[in-house]
This record gives C-alpha cells, structure tokens and sequence, in this order.
C-alpha cells in the first residue's frame, strides 16, 4: 500500500477511534450514574484488590482517592488544552491528529474515572415514591438536553473528524460567523447544563455520589471560563454582545 494510502487510513482510523470512544465514553457516564456509582465493586477483581488495600475501610482514604482521581483526569484534560502544549504535541503528530488525540484522551480518562471510582456508600438522603420518579425523570431530561445540544453542535468537530476530513479534502475550513441556535438560544452552555443536571439528580444521594457531583460540577465551571474566554478570543466582540443577551447556565430572564 502507498504511503500516502496508509497516512489517509491511519488517518480517519484515528478519527473513527475518536468518535466511537466519545460514545462509549457517554454511555458508561449513564451506566455508573445509574448503577455503578455506589457499587461496591465497580472494577475488576484483581484491580479492586488493589484498590481495597489501599482505601478500604477508610472513608476519607476512599474520598481522597475519588478526590485525586477526578483532578488528575481534570488536569490532563485541561493541560492538553494549553496552547503551549499543543505546539509540543504538533511537532511529534501532524496538527490536524491533535483534536482528535485530544478527544481519545479525555474520553479515556473519563472511562477510567467511572470504573476506578472508589464507592462511599454512607447515605446522604433517599427519595421514594413521586418524588424519586421526579428525579430519575429529571436525570433523563439531562441526557435529553445533551442529546438536542448535538442538532446544533458539529459532533465531527467536537471529536476531530472534521480536521481530519479538511485536511484529506486538501481544504481549509473558514471560521464561521457564531450564530448561536436551538439550546444555545437559552443559555451559553447547555451541554455543561446537562452534565450538572445528570450528576445532581439522583433519587438516591450517598455521601461517593454526592462527592462526584460537587468535584466534577467545580470541574465543569472551569471549564465554562475557559470556553468563554476561547471562545472570545475566536469571536471578539460578537460573543461579548452573545454573553450581555444569553445566561452562562440557567435559562433566567436577564
């Protein structure tokens, strides 16, 4: 096979990678949301092994594991964003891998999170009958809102196919004009609305659920400053006006 037939199937491989790593990355966030989250052995036995001798027994050895394994995964996810690091990495990798090298890694981390997470199952509160129901229909609204987010988000993008595809294409794509539409109408982020809204509501709240909502939704406004600002950066005074008219996160009337 010519080199450049196997450079273009590397190529979209990556990106295919990307894309389905997204997914499975979202599918498992539902799963250890619902089921997983104060499982008692929620990885592999050799692995929670390991992990027992380590932190169990002892509640806050378990919350300062949870604790370290949140900001680690944070860490990483948010110095891959640096554009100093991003210069580094484009000399090892031809630029248009590095949003999807990007998405591969976050994806990941966000997996190895909810499998390593390290349940604390002490109660916090338990809802039953109507209100319970409320609540797990207030957690499947939240992924019904991150689902409509992407009607009007490019999903290739977000997960770097579409860099990929531009530079197969031998054609740069010009930066849009922003043109906010469907969710982002309401608030600035309905995507990070949907997250907080999937990690808060939970008819059941132990004190390792409740631990995870309060370090991944301090994790979740960082990132919210940093979108805001990139995206100033790439908008200048379009998204300025954007942010006087539009709420960062809750739908209220300004």
């Amino acid at each position: 096979m010519p080199a450049p037939q196997r450079e273009r199937n590397l190529d979209l491989s990556i990106g295919a990678i990307s894309l389905a790593l997204f997914a499975v990355s979202i599918g498992v966030l539902i799963w250890f949301l619902v089921a997983q989250i104060d499982n008692p052995e929620p990885v592999p036995d050799s692995i929670h092994r390991q992990l027992e001798r380590l932190t169990d027994g002892q509640g806050d050895a378990r919350a300062t594991f949870d604790i370290l394994l949140i900001l680690l995964w944070g860490f990483l996810h948010s110095f891959m964003t640096r554009p100093r690091f991003k210069v580094h990495l484009q000399k090892v990798m031809r630029p248009h891998l590095e949003p999807a090298v990007y998405s591969i890694v976050a994806s990941a981390g966000l997996i190895a999170v909810c499998l390593l997470y390290r349940p604390i199952p002490r109660e916090v509160y338990a809802l039953e009958g109507g209100p319970a129901l409320m609540m797990r229909l207030l957690f499947y609204a939240g992924w019904g809102l991150f689902l409509y987010c992407w009607f009007h988000l490019d999903l290739l993008e977000v997960v770097g196919l579409r860099p990929i595809f531009s530079y197969l294409d031998s054609a740069g794509r010009p930066l849009e004009p922003f043109r906010p539409t469907g969710p982002f109408l309401w608030v600035r982020h309905p995507v990070e609305l949907a997250f907080l809204i999937a990690f808060w509501a939970a008819p059941h709240m132990s004190v390792g659920h409740l631990l995870f909502a309060c370090v991944m939704t301090f994790y979740t406004f960082l990132g919210i400053d940093h979108e805001d600002r990139r995206m100033l950066e790439l908008h200048g005074a379009g998204y300025a006006e954007y942010m006087k008219k539009v709420p960062q996160i809750l739908p209220l009337p300004r």
